[in-house]
Formats: C-alpha cells, sequence, structure tokens
C-alpha cells in the first residue's frame, strides 16, 4: 500500500514520515541544505500485519508542499489511492491546504487521514477548535467519515496512534476485484553500478516478476505520432523498499530492466505496461467533474499519473458547466497520453493555477461526426454509470460488436472472453466470438434480418439480375460492420439456404425461376447465337438473328438474366455468365500485373469499341467487382466472377 503527503509548504509532512519510517524523505543536496522538498521522495515503514502474520511494509510519497512545484505534487498523488492531508496546528489551513485538499478530492482517494502537526506548540483547546473546523470543512468537501490525529514530531506524541491507524488501514486495503494487466508510471530512472538501468514509480494494477517483460511506452514516441513500443525485460526488483521476487498493484516498485532501451530514453510519465495500447489517444470522451465554471473550448492542464498535458475541453451538452455540475466532454490532447478507461484526469486552469475539475475516461475511441446526437449523448450518459469492467463490456456489447484486441488494451485485461462471458449472463444475451469481435444472439439475428431485407429490396428494384457479389451485399448490408461476423453470418444463411449462390451471385431462395419448355428452346437458340459474336448483343439483334418476337425475347431475357445466365451490361444489352467470367479473368490477371486497369487497356484486352467497352465497364464497377479511382479502375472483389 502507498499513502501519499498532501499540505501546506513547512507544515511537517517530512519530519512526520521521519518520525513514522526513521527515513529522511529529501534525498536531494538542495532540499537538505534548503529544508524544502522540491521533488518526491519516499519512506517504507515495516510492521507485522494482524492478518497475515507477516511482515508488510507501508509506502510512502512525500511531496512537495510549495505551489511552485506543484506539478511534482501532482505526479505523486497522481498514482496513489490513499492519502495523509497534513495540517500544521499553530497555523490551520493555508493556500497550498486548501488547493490539496480540493486535488485530492477530485482524484477520488479510496481513503483520507488528517494529521494536524506541531501539537506542542498548541493547547489542547485550540486542537479542539482546529480539529472542529476541518471536521466541517471535510463535510463539505464530501469526506463524511475523516479521521483526524494530532502529532509530534518533536516530543512523539501521538506518533503511535497515527502509525497503529495506517497499519489496520493497510490491513484492510481491499484488493481490485478486477485482475488487470500491470501498469507502471515511471517517475524516476537512473544507473546503478554493477547492475544497470533502474526504473521507479507506482503499481497501478496488476502483478509482476523476475523475468517477466513489460513494453515500454514513451510519451515523446507518442507525441511523434507512433504507438509501437519497445520490450524490456525485468531483471531485477524492489517492492516497497525490499528486494522482491514480485511485485503488485498499489507498491513502491524500483525495477532494473534489459532491452534495447536507455536512461535518456526515458522522462518522468512514460510507462511500463503489460499490455500497450494499439494506437495513439489524441482525443477522449470524459464524464466531467466541474470544481469551478468551465466554458467550451477552454484551455487546461491535463494531469495523468506522473505525467501532464496541455489540452482543450469540448463541452458536449452546454456551452459552459457551473461549479459542482457534471456534464458530458471531449478533451483534445496537444500531446498524446497513454490511458486505459476509467481512468481518472484532474484539469486545471495554468493561467489562474486553480483546479477546474476531473474527468473520468469513459470512451478512449469517440467518434469524429455526431457526437452531440441524442443517441449519442444518451449512450455516454449511460457509460457514464458504470465502473466495473464487467458492467462496461456488457453495456458496450448490447450497443455493438466489440474486438477483442481493442477492448483489452482499453481496459487492461488479458480476459475479456471470460469477462465478456459472465457479462453476457447478465444482461441475458448469449456472446458468440467471431475473429477478433464478439457480439451478442441479438446482433446477429438483426444484422440477418438486415441482409434477408437488403436482398429482398434489391430483387425488386433490379428485377433483370439474379443477385448480387459479396462484397457488395455487405456494403448494402453491413457497412462499417466487421467483415468476420458478416461472413459468418452469410455462410448461416447460406448453410439453412435461406441465401443461395448461384453462380457466384446472391440471391433469395424464394427468387428463383424455371424456364418453360418453350423458352427452354428459345434460350438454346439464343446461347448458340451469342457466341458467334464477342460483343454484347442488343435485344433488338438477338430478336431478329433468331427471328423471335422481340417483346417475347425482352420477357424471356429478364427471366434468363433472373437465372444468371445472362446479364444486362445497360437496360435491353446482355453478356453471357460465361463472357463475364472470360472477361473478368482477363481484368484480374492485368490487374494482378499492372496494380491498375486503364479504358485503353481494357480495350486491348476485350478487342471491342470505346462505347461497349465504357458500357462493360460500368457495369463491372456497379456489380462491385471493380471500382473506379480517377481514370482507371482497381479490384474491388476479386472473389467474383470466378468459373
Amino acid at each position: 500500500m502507498i499513502i501519499a503527503t498532501a499540505g501546506h509548504v513547512d507544515h511537517g509532512k517530512t519530519h512526520l514520515l521521519q518520525a513514522l519510517t526513521g527515513t529522511n524523505a529529501d534525498r536531494l543536496p538542495e532540499e537538505q541544505k534548503r529544508g524544502l522538498t522540491i521533488d518526491l521522495g519516499y519512506a517504507f515503514m515495516p510492521y507485522l500485519s494482524a492478518t497475515t502474520q507477516q511482515q508488510e511494509t507501508l509506502g510512502f510519497i512525500d511531496v512537495p508542499g510549495h505551489e511552485k512545484f506543484l506539478s511534482n505534487m501532482l505526479a505523486g498523488v497522481g498514482t496513489a489511492h490513499h492519502a495523509m492531508l497534513i495540517v500544521a496546528g499553530d497555523e490551520g489551513m493555508m493556500a497550498q491546504s486548501y488547493e490539496h485538499l480540493a486535488i485530492l478530492r477530485l482524484l477520488a482517494m479510496d481513503s483520507l487521514t488528517v494529521v494536524i502537526t506541531k501539537s506542542d506548540l498548541t493547547t489542547v483547546e485550540q486542537q479542539q477548535q482546529l480539529e472542529a473546523q476541518l471536521t466541517q470543512l471535510l463535510f463539505q468537501q464530501g469526506f463524511t467519515e475523516p479521521q483526524i490525529f494530532h502529532c509530534s514530531t518533536i516530543t512523539g506524541d501521538g506518533i503511535d496512534t497515527l502509525k497503529q491507524h495506517l497499519i489496520a488501514l493497510c490491513d484492510n486495503e481491499k484488493q481490485q476485484q478486477e485482475q488487470q494487466g500491470f501498469r507502471l508510471a515511471i517517475d524516476r530512472a537512473f544507473h546503478v553500478k554493477g547492475a544497470g538501468l533502474v526504473v521507479t514509480g507506482t503499481a497501478l494494477s496488476g502483478n509482476i516478476a523476475v523475468g517477466d517483460s513489460l513494453q515500454f511506452v514513451s510519451h515523446h514516441k507518442l507525441k511523434q505520432g507512433q504507438a509501437q513500443t519497445k520490450t524490456v525485460r525485468i531483471k531485477g526488483l524492489h517492492a516497497q523498499g525490499k528486494t522482491a521476487q514480485t511485485a503488485t498493484e498499489n507498491q513502491r516498485v524500483a525495477m532494473n530492466i534489459v532491452g534495447d532501451i536507455d536512461k535518456q530514453d526515458l522522462n518522468r510519465g512514460d510507462w511500463l505496461v503489460e499490455i500497450a495500447p494499439n494506437t495513439v489517444i489524441n482525443r477522449v470522451a470524459v464524464a466531467l467533474t466541474a470544481n469551478t465554471d468551465i466554458k467550451h473550448w477552454q484551455a487546461m492542464q491535463v494531469f495523468h499519473a506522473a505525467t501532464h498535458t496541455t489540452a482543450r475541453i469540448e463541452l458536449l451538452e452546454a456551452d459552459e458547466v457551473k461549479a459542482g455540475n457534471s456534464s458530458l466532454a471531449e478533451i483534445t490532447f496537444d500531446s498524446p497520453l497513454c490511458l486505459a478507461e476509467q481512468d481518472r484526469l484532474l484539469l486545471r486552469d495554468p493561467a489562474l493555477k486553480t483546479n477546474l475539475g476531473c474527468g473520468v475516461v469513459i470512451d478512449l475511441l469517440p467518434p469524429n461526426r455526431g457526437k452531440r446526437k441524442p443517441e449519442r449523448l444518451g449512450y455516454l450518459t449511460q457509460r457514464a454509470t458504470l465502473s466495473a469492467t464487467k458492467d462496461i463490456i456488457a453495456f458496450k456489447l448490447a450497443n455493438k460488436p466489440q474486438s477483442i484486441s481493442e477492448l483489452t488494451w482499453q481496459h487492461q485485461s488479458q480476459h475479456i472472453e471470460q469477462v465478456a462471458g459472465s457479462a453476457g449472463s447478465n444482461v441475458e444475451n448469449d456472446i458468440t466470438q467471431y475473429g477478433d469481435f464478439l457480439c451478442t444472439s441479438d446482433y446477429q439475428t438483426q444484422l440477418q434480418q438486415l441482409i434477408i431485407e437488403k436482398l429482398a429490396q434489391y430483387h425488386q428494384q433490379e428485377n433483370d439480375h439474379i443477385g448480387l457479389g459479396k462484397d457488395r451485399l455487405y456494403r448494402m448490408a453491413a457497412l462499417n460492420q466487421p467483415t468476420a461476423i458478416f461472413n459468418a453470418l452469410l455462410t448461416q444463411l447460406l448453410a439453412q439456404q435461406r441465401i443461395i449462390n448461384t453462380r457466384g451471385w446472391l440471391h433469395l431462395a424464394s427468387h428463383q425461376l424455371q424456364l418453360t419448355e418453350q423458352e427452354q428452346k428459345h434460350w438454346l437458340h439464343v446461347a448458340q447465337m451469342m457466341q458467334t459474336s464477342q460483343e454484347p448483343w442488343w435485344v433488338r439483334d438477338l430478336a431478329n438473328a433468331c427471328d423471335i418476337d422481340e417483346d417475347e425475347l425482352r420477357t424471356l431475357s429478364y427471366k434468363l438474366a433472373q437465372l444468371g445466365y445472362i446479364s444486362a451490361i445497360v437496360k435491353d444489352r446482355y453478356v453471357t455468365h460465361e463472357y463475364l467470367i472470360h472477361i473478368a479473368n482477363a481484368v484480374r490477371k492485368h490487374i494482378e500485373q499492372n496494380q491498375k486497369l486503364e479504358t485503353a487497356d481494357f480495350r486491348n484486352l476485350s478487342q471491342l469499341g470505346r462505347k461497349v467497352a465504357v458500357q462493360i465497364l460500368e457495369y463491372l464497377d456497379k456489380i462491385g467487382f471493380t471500382k473506379r479511382k480517377f481514370n482507371y479502375r482497381e479490384l474491388r472483389d476479386e472473389d467474383l466472377l470466378k468459373g
């Protein structure tokens, strides 16, 4: 367990930690010379646990109290779950005391212990009066059960009582119920002679052991738009100030690491993580709580763990949020951050040096459009009420399919499938995996029905064609949906014979015809005639050549097209299916060799005139076999029209 200190400068934070642990947390010569904490310091207090009956260690982070070093203070408390607010008994609450208390409230600490120091300089009456003031203030700030202690580092008064309280707090700490991947926010890096590179930080989640590998995430690389990470191996470990083989969440950890990395690559705020993000995060949606009035598109500083950046906030529900109110918002970072869902961000005004509020990350990949649509706001409003990973994933799956790889890094969990399985039982909706995607049974049913409906609409609109290719059907019925799910559901529909594949054309089972005996004779005659010329035939010309009534042949042509024997490249002009396969094979081969197909190249391939060649090219675009790009064609659905 780690406890961070907070409080005004010279209120005795460092001296209190020295009285508790015997360690002077001011490690820098300048700090010791000036008697002023500048950077983060660390101290550890071993104790015998009444719960485990083993030696345990309680860790402390000593933060600066001076306003000039507030960013260092935030780097310390930003990685802790528990805090001690230190207030000097002879001075009471001062400027930084109030600011630090507001920060602790916005960061939603699991517990807050208040220590009134320098009791040797105050009377009992003064102590009681200050305690009453603090109790009222803490209640106003939302701390309903404050723990307040009086101490003196000079006389030792109250130190043992405070110690026992902190030990009990540590013994009763509840570990996270959800097993997340290991995350460590780096705050120091240095070389140790004979060992090599060492990094230190606070473990926010997960477990790690000597010999394990982690991913190094550099904010400098993220700034350059690079999400790639470097792999490092743990050669040695210190946890809570002692040599260890393992380390776990909410511990102070030092790692001796090896890999393709050096000290100059490391900066405070970088990360060592078990699960690295697979994208650069420049913008997030948050559930915002305002500490002061916040305006739309206001500039601010965003503090997260041991790092910070500048940003702009985009309010989604109003132009301004008043102090004490909540709202949905998006934050656009000037420099990317390494985040997970449910991470808490502290927002500050860099000019006024005030705490604007805090934001809980509820969407790491917000859409570029439609962010203020009622359905989007409704989605975010419901999402903001959830905190458990199981509930969040159940909610997401109820809205749309989810990528396992994205959920893994967004929630820092290696067991998304198991979490989703338990989530599915809660929403009474079975979860199925298709490749990298998970979806509900309701979604599958709805998508299959949509595929059927789109095919039925196509048959009504294109009654002179038997069906369409898979790629075009996907664009009509499932655009922007995972192709793995679409392909699997289409395979199911084909197996159930609700959809039929006729020579590569997909159509409804009900969309099938049969030729009469007379029509079969006419078709044989027409087929023989169409073989005599490679060019597409007009119905009028075919009727004259075959000595068949033009209207009768036109009706037959519609039927032949529905059966897939011929296809209309334009109204009343047809080619055989075999000819289309021949043309498609030639186009496929040409594009494979040249990456594109010019109109002139197609004329040479087909030996057709320009007008009819363009008609066939446009038909191939229409059915989704090719797509036009500038003045040339590329393949779109290479599996279409294969003999």
